[in-house]
């Protein structure tokens, strides 16, 4: 009898465990995600909620690596471009000169950025595979560079921590800073028959937060 107490009791801590979690995963998929996901033929609407909904992207920089001098490489990074509920459109980083990305641009600044709708669990939800024009997928090119106004800063720390808590926690040692992306190239493509879009950095930053 005790036995089979104990194994009920054990199953009913593991399913209250399952359920706290479910409704962490729930809770914050919700936080993350922004309003109604834009139209495909708005092009500029759908490239900032797409660089606004996502937590992480790929950047692409001239490696500087010894027997891979510039040749292409590729690194994940945490990105945000405002908290949850302010878009700005300016992907802002929070990086470390000890990264093999880092020091690809300290030698050379310019850099692209991929993002990918599958992130926002829009495509899954739906069957669509990651490769598919129809999962949304956003490349923006420009210049990698250090944040340095005192208020921009600020936002930018602000806007990091809401999406990546634990950068709080990254060690001081490794003498981390916030940078950005000066964008001057948006290449997205969310359908198809129609081939990729090229946006105009004035048309995106145009897009107000609530024009989605």
């Amino acid at each position: 009898m005790s036995k089979f107490c104990g194994s009920l009791l054990l199953l009913a801590l593991i399913t209250f465990q399952s359920c706290i979690a479910s409704q962490e995963v729930v809770s914050r998929k919700l936080k993350f995600s922004p309003r109604a996901r834009p139209p495909p033929s708005h092009h500029a609407e759908m490239a900032r909620y797409l660089a606004h909904t996502v937590d992480w992207c790929v950047i692409g920089t001239t490696s500087t690596m010894k027997g891979r001098e510039g040749l292409p490489f590729t690194n994940i990074l945490s990105v945000s471009d405002g908290p949850v509920n302010n878009s700005t459109g300016v992907p802002y980083f929070y990086v470390t000169n000890l990264d093999q990305s880092n020091k690809d641009i300290l030698e050379n600044k310019r850099v692209s950025i991929s993002m990918s709708e599958y992130q926002t669990g829009y495509c899954s939800d739906h069957s669509i595979d990651a490769e598919s024009p129809f999962c949304t997928r956003l490349t923006l090119g420009g210049k990698f560079v250090k944040v340095t106004d005192k208020a921009e800063k600020d936002f930018a720390l602000k806007a990091l921590l809401t999406r990546h808590p634990g950068m709080k926690y990254w060690p001081k040692t490794h003498q981390f800073y916030l940078a950005k992306m000066d964008i001057d190239f948006i290449w997205l493509l969310d359908s198809s028959g129609h081939g990729a879009a090229i946006i105009s950095p004035k048309k995106y930053y145009a897009v107000k937060f609530n024009d989605w």
